[in-house]
């Protein structure tokens, strides 16, 4: 795994960066394309979870650079979307003791070759310098994709690994819908001990009927029009060819 992986940072590196919104060679992200990308609103946790950010909404750009992280493997995209997580998880109401991970579905790591929830909350970890472990298991059973929302809201069966014990925990995953998830791993880790537990998500999919501007990996991500809330403090760092090793 360890030797996959950094043949995989090695080609990324020597590879010409693609803007995942528009293709355009030689940014991470272009000026156009990151202009696009709209902040998530702030809602209410998920009980028992009692803080929660999430950097954007899961359209247009943001879900292909999820998507491209989580189902290609594309690293580079993993360092981007774990930076904007380390900044957004600056507004936590106190400090952090441990930052652990939903843990994808067997078949996921199975055919995907590794949890990427994982590899997000250490990148995560490095960026902000808090300690990281695995805190969380799941039982055998499918995935949460293609569930419906009454299904998803029960969240995928998840226990604590060992007493965490006055802890706070920082909980990350990549994509929150309607965060059953969220919710199931803040009840295990209260279950073990933990006295609070936060979360930070990269993004949450717009309320039902909501626009996602198709399936991911599309060809182009319109860039005509800019969000009412569009990122451009972030293009001096996303528009880099360049990315911090994982």
């Amino acid at each position: 795994m360890a030797l996959r992986d950094t043949l995989e940072d090695l080609f990324d590196a020597i590879l010409p960066a693609r803007c995942p919104g528009c293709g355009r060679c030689g940014a991470l992200v272009c000026d156009a394309c990151a202009a696009t990308l709209v902040r998530a609103p702030i809602v209410p946790p998920p009980p028992p979870v009692a803080w929660w950010t999430s950097c954007f909404v899961y359209t247009g750009v943001a879900r292909e650079l999820v998507a491209r992280a989580k189902y290609r493997n594309e690293r580079r995209f993993l360092v981007l979307v774990a930076r904007e997580l380390a900044g957004a998880i600056e507004a936590v109401p106190s400090a952090t003791d441990l930052i652990t991970w939903a843990p994808a579905s067997a078949a996921r790591i199975r055919a995907q070759g590794v949890d990427h929830g994982e590899v997000l909350a250490r990148a995560v970890a490095r960026f902000t310098g808090v300690r990281v472990a695995a805190r969380l298991q799941r039982a055998t059973g499918s995935a949460q994709t293609g569930l419906d929302a009454r299904a998803r809201r029960q969240g995928p069966p998840l226990r604590a690994i060992g007493r965490v014990d006055a802890e706070t925990i920082l909980v990350i995953d990549d994509v929150a819908t309607t965060g059953g998830t969220l919710a199931a791993a803040a009840r295990a880790l209260r279950d073990a001990g933990a006295q609070a537990v936060f979360a930070a998500t990269v993004a949450r999919t717009p309320q039902p009927g909501g626009d996602r501007d198709g399936p991911a990996y599309t060809p182009a991500t319109p860039a005509g029009i800019r969000a009412p809330n569009s990122m451009n403090s972030m293009r001096s760092t996303w528009t880099s060819s360049s990315a911090a090793s994982m």
